[in-house]
């Protein structure tokens, strides 16, 4: 995609992995990517560590998701388990990993940045730490806009 400066813009994910087993949670992070990239987001969840790990390592070249936001505290602390599922699996190693979390410990941010996480986020997700994080990591361009206002935008 470009710009009309002709400089790059990065390709916004279409396709979003997300391991949430809080259906609270899982609604506003799907309200929140729905907002920021568009209706148009296809959004895989998972409820479950198990159902994650079954669903990375069917994930191909082919098929995989352009970002995944994990839950850290899955039961029995298993966001960790995915995340490094997600890391090795050669399929994913390239994905971007954001971890969602209500985890205050320094212990567990340090942890997931170990494991791969590009970065951690905290709960509840917001357009605005999601937008900050994905500029950071070259998926969003500085500039642009959430999908939703610039639809809006565009229709008046």
């Amino acid at each position: 995609m470009y710009s009309s400066g002709n400089e790059f813009l990065p390709e916004l994910p279409t396709r979003v992995f997300l391991v949430e087993d809080n259906a609270e949670h899982s609604f506003i992070a799907v309200r929140v990517l729905q907002q920021l990239l568009g209706e148009g987001v296809e959004i895989i969840v998972a409820e479950s560590a198990e159902e994650a790990l079954d669903m990375i390592n069917r994930f191909t070249e082919l098929d995989r998701p352009d970002l995944m936001l994990i839950d850290l505290r899955l039961p029995d602390n298993r966001g960790l388990d995915v995340l490094w599922a997600a890391s090795s699996r050669e399929a994913c190693a390239q994905v971007p990993r954001l971890v969602i979390t209500s985890s205050i410990y320094d212990r567990d941010v340090a942890e997931s940045y170990q494991l791969g996480a590009s970065a951690v986020l905290n709960k509840p997700l917001s357009r605005a730490s999601l937008r900050e994080e994905l500029v950071r990591i070259g998926r969003m361009a500085p500039g642009a806009r959430s999908a939703s206002r610039s639809l809006t935008s565009s229709a008046h």
